[in-house]
């Protein structure tokens, strides 16, 4: 029976020049982003104090059907997707001689384009099969993570690094030591992370990290 007008088949792109053309389409497939929010309590509200800590990258997630009913077999398919999750010598991570790593993965279908992605989680469900054992029809659940910034949706990846000369200088703020404060929490108020309390120590003067005297004035680096 012949394709209707118009139909075009899902792939996966395979970093390398390898493709894999989904047997049947799939019904659906879900993208997600989430962000990291950290909460810090105000003494005398009811409303924690909300700093955004990063986003994380977009996951992909979709399933695949592979049926070669009544006689056929899917294991060339189903063996391609186990390959695209193993580590390929000839590709490095950031150039790094012992860092080879999986290739990268871009599912098209007609007009849609994924962001480029590396496949976290791969489970195939073997579902039929033929009367001496060989698999004729398995169900492929795919979690594709974002690893490349999406032009359409914004930065997806982490931001280069500025060069050095064309930072911007830093920020030096202060702080009047109020009852109840300490190095960690300050931290993380002002700098996103309890652990850099050093550095305001440092900027301050302090010699006793455990003894903040109230109505001392701190600075906060930027």
């Amino acid at each position: 029976m012949p394709d209707p007008t118009g139909f075009q088949k899902a792939r996966l792109d395979i970093e390398g020049g390898q493709r894999l053309e989904c047997w049947l389409n799939p019904t659906q497939y879900s993208i997600a982003k989430a962000n990291d929010w950290t909460t810090r309590p105000v003494v005398g509200t009811s409303l924690p104090q909300a700093q955004f800590a990063g986003g994380r990258a977009r996951e992909l997630a979709l399933e695949l059907l592979f049926d070669a009913a009544p006689d056929g077999d899917v294991s060339t398919a189903t063996d391609q997707l186990f390959r695209m999750m193993e580590v390929d010598q000839a590709l490095r991570a950031g150039g790094q001689l012992n860092q080879a790593r999986p290739p990268t993965i871009t599912l098209s279908w007609g007009s849609f384009t994924s962001f480029k992605a590396v496949c976290r989680h791969l489970h195939v469900q073997f579902e039929l099969f033929s009367p001496d054992g060989t698999p004729i029809r398995a169900l492929a659940g795919l979690t594709l993570v974002q690893v490349e910034k999406d032009a359409r949706s914004g930065s997806g990846t982490p931001a280069a690094a500025q060069n050095p000369t064309t930072r911007a200088e830093r920020r030096v703020r202060s702080h009047t030591v109020r009852e109840g404060d300490s190095l960690p929490l300050l931290a993380f108020e002002y700098l996103g992370d309890p652990t850099r309390w050093r550095e305001i120590a440092v900027a301050s003067g302090i010699d006793d990290p455990l003894r903040l005297e109230r109505g001392r004035r701190l600075e906060i680096p930027g």
